[in-house]
């Protein structure tokens, strides 16, 4: 059952995404076109900010996943109950604070946006960060029954909610803005949605899981354990947040909310491509700490790793040589034409390939977490938190978005790459030289395609969302080929042939 669950989550995982990603591309210049570039990168800009007052949750959902699976394991109900009720008190009053904390920043408009916006700019900024903080307030306690059925491993609900959300956003937005609605609809409509799928999700976890809560003596010694535990994930979380909102704030404070709407196109599209990686990840985080709680030998968490990471490196490579190959025209496209965001290009590919560093090894992050032992992570990144930052300012002043996007490549590679696989390395146990081995492997398979991606970019005429697909397709023909042929283990192709024959069975 697990089993199935967990391959199955993490099928339905990449189908909800391809579907909402799809939405969204259809849907964000339909955006921008209602609304004007200017309105577009007002929104733009308040995600950001939005993202770090959501950093108030402080990282307690991976102690919540770490205590409750202790807990889990060793059939201890009571102390389950505990930290359900706990999680569900703490991260309400955090809610509130940052609830009090949104509007307070939407008071003073100029002093969080900057000089160079409008009255009616500013004005619109404070109205979206007031609306889209009880969203996010709301998203605390909600969060709780999401972790709940995560931990549990029931993804098929859990990715089906998931997609009924970002299905409905788009395919509600889209009438509303022809109707003449602006961003604070969009905005309200968001939050409506978080209020439905919290409320489904809770009655899932109390009725259907029956998770236990008790809201009865309070631990706050257990709850100063998890927040040492806690402090570092925090950190970390903190570093993400800074390295990938911080472009856009940087771009919107040094040229104007024009250039910022540009780079918010690029980031956004990085966003599907972090949560693409992400997938795999997700589904497996649970079986982590279990398997850690559990006390399982070293090498076979470094297997999980090495296998997981080039399932993650296949899937994300042939999104990246894609991009490479019909990138050009979709992102002008996507802009309806407007031959500024082209540059949106070359940004993106910097941004997938800072992605592709980081991301094919979360597993080794959520073992991490799960010993307990993520310290030494946490200080690396706040290090490489401070050093994008200040590398990030000269460069966004003299090359803009190219500028941004560099600094956070480079940053990623001295703070993700090199010192945390030392770390794996030497305090872990963990055998990274094969695991670099193992996706060095694939390299020599991804060579023709390569070459392929390059020639469709450089001679295809592609002028069409019709011709991005056709040859789309065409590059997806000679990367499978080619992973199938030279590429691909035995599990691997295993995996592929077992959830191809189930297709074809249940389309006869």
């Amino acid at each position: 059952m697990q089993v199935n669950q967990v391959r199955a989550g993490a099928i339905l995982s990449y189908v909800s995404m391809a579907v909402s990603t799809i939405l969204s591309l259809v849907y964000a210049p339909i955006m921008k076109g209602q609304l004007g570039t200017s309105e577009y990168g007002v929104y733009g800009s308040v995600g950001p900010i939005i993202a770090y007052l959501l950093l108030l949750s402080m990282g307690l959902g991976s102690a919540y996943m770490r205590y409750y699976s202790q807990a889990k394991v060793a059939q201890d109900r009571r102390t389950m109950a505990k930290l359900n009720g706990m999680f569900l008190v703490t991260y309400t009053v955090l809610g509130l604070v940052l609830l009090v904390l949104g509007f307070t920043l939407a008071a003073y408009p100029q002093n969080v946006f900057g000089a160079k916006w409008t009255e009616e700019e500013l004005a619109l900024g404070a109205e979206l960060l007031r609306i889209m903080s009880v969203n996010a307030a709301l998203s605390f306690p909600i969060s709780v029954f999401e972790s709940n059925v995560n931990i549990n491993e029931r993804y098929l609900f859990l990715k089906l909610v998931a997609m009924a959300k970002s299905v409905l956003s788009p395919m509600i937005s889209i009438p509303l803005l022809l109707l003449g609605y602006h961003s604070p609809a969009i905005a309200i409509l968001s939050l409506m949605l978080t209020i439905v799928s919290g409320v489904v999700e809770a009655f899932y976890c109390l009725i259907r899981l029956r998770m236990p809560i008790s809201f009865r003596g309070y631990d706050f010694a257990l709850m100063k354990s998890m927040m040492g535990f806690t402090f570092y994930v925090f950190i970390a979380v903190v570093v993400d947040q800074v390295n990938y909102g911080i472009g856009t704030l940087m771009t919107t404070w040094i040229h104007g909310t024009e250039l910022s709407a540009v780079y918010y196109n690029a980031n956004q599209l990085n966003v599907y491509y972090l949560s693409f990686a992400m997938a795999i990840s997700n589904v497996l985080a649970p079986r982590v700490h279990r398997m850690v709680a559990s006390n399982t030998p070293t090498r076979e968490l470094g297997r999980l790793m090495t296998r997981a990471g080039r399932l993650q490196f296949i899937m994300l490579m042939c999104v990246f040589l894609g991009f490479v190959a019909v990138g050009r025209p979709f992102v002008v496209l996507w802009a309806k034409g407007d031959a500024s965001f082209a540059i949106d290009y070359p940004v993106a590919i910097l941004l997938f390939l800072s992605t592709i560093m980081s991301s094919i090894q979360f597993v080794g992050l959520e073992i991490l977490r799960a010993k307990g032992m993520h310290k030494f992570r946490a200080w690396v990144y706040l290090a490489a938190a401070g050093v994008n930052v200040v590398l990030m300012i000269p460069l966004c002043r003299r090359w803009g978005l190219l500028g941004v996007a560099s600094s956070i490549l480079i940053v990623t590679l001295l703070g993700n790459v090199l010192p945390i696989n030392w770390y794996y390395r030497r305090k872990i146990g963990l055998d990274v030289s094969r695991f670099w081995r193992r996706i060095a492997q694939l390299l020599p398979s991804m060579l023709v395609p390569a070459i392929v991606a390059v020639l469709i970019a450089r001679f295809a005429q592609v002028g069409s969302y019709l011709q991005i697909g056709l040859w789309g397709c065409v590059f997806i023909a000679v990367y499978a080929g080619s992973l199938w042929l030279f590429g691909m283990n035995r599990y691997e192709r295993g995996l592929v042939s077992s959830m191809l024959g189930k297709i074809f069975r249940r389309g006869r």
